[in-house]
């Protein structure tokens, strides 16, 4: 689902990291972690095609990432970055704005579906009704978990999924995570939460 063969980024004479290497295949949870400053984000912002590697490739459900495919290559991962800033003013708005993207307008959005995930992430369903500046980060974070689980992407890439959460709520994360990756999808987390990392398949420090 997800292979980095060799890859360096650099910002001019800095090198954040360079010869990383990493196999992620369906039905299997990666987690990066590591001091800060050393690429975690970077990392993940260049498998989106944000960031351009200084040498190696990225190979994301077979498709090679390079200009021509950037495009495509986005199609195939949710992203759920550390700080989300949505511009909406309601749950119920920010819930529904990614269906509305092109990438995902053949999936359709379900209430249903949504409060199913909101049971299993230990959201009240009242969320839904609220001004999204009236629910707390941990809250909004597992809301997102629940829309990118609901696009049914091959791959979601998710920043700092617990870093907001008290270890019970942490711990439903994991358990959604490893539902997720039963049907199918591969996930690929940065996390400093070694309860976290100790529940994945893969744990990689950078």
């Amino acid at each position: 689902m997800l292979q980095i063969d060799d890859a360096c980024i650099a910002f001019g004479e800095d090198i954040l990291f360079s010869d990383f290497c990493l196999q992620l295949h369906e039905e299997e949870i990666a987690c990066i972690s590591g001091q800060s400053g050393r690429g975690k984000s970077s990392l993940l912002n260049a498998i989106l095609g944000f960031i351009p590697l200084r040498t190696g490739r990225i190979i994301v459900n077979n498709i090679l990432l390079e200009k021509a495919t950037i495009d495509q290559v986005r199609r195939q991962v949710a992203w759920i970055p550390q700080e989300l800033s949505l511009p909406s003013e309601w749950v119920k708005e920010m819930v529904q704005l990614p269906f509305g993207l092109k990438a995902n307008r053949s999936t359709p959005f379900s209430v249903d579906k949504l409060f199913e995930y909101f049971s299993e992430l230990g959201l009240e369903e009242e969320l839904y009704d609220k001004r999204v500046n009236e629910i707390s980060g941990g809250q909004r974070q597992r809301i997102m978990i629940a829309v990118a689980a609901m696009l049914q992407k091959p791959l979601l890439i998710v920043d700092e999924p617990t870093s907001a959460l008290d270890p019970a709520s942490a711990d439903k994360v994991l358990a959604f995570f490893r539902k997720q990756m039963r049907k199918g999808s591969a996930i690929l987390a940065v996390s400093h939460a070694q309860s976290f990392a100790q529940g994945c398949n893969q744990m990689i420090t950078l």
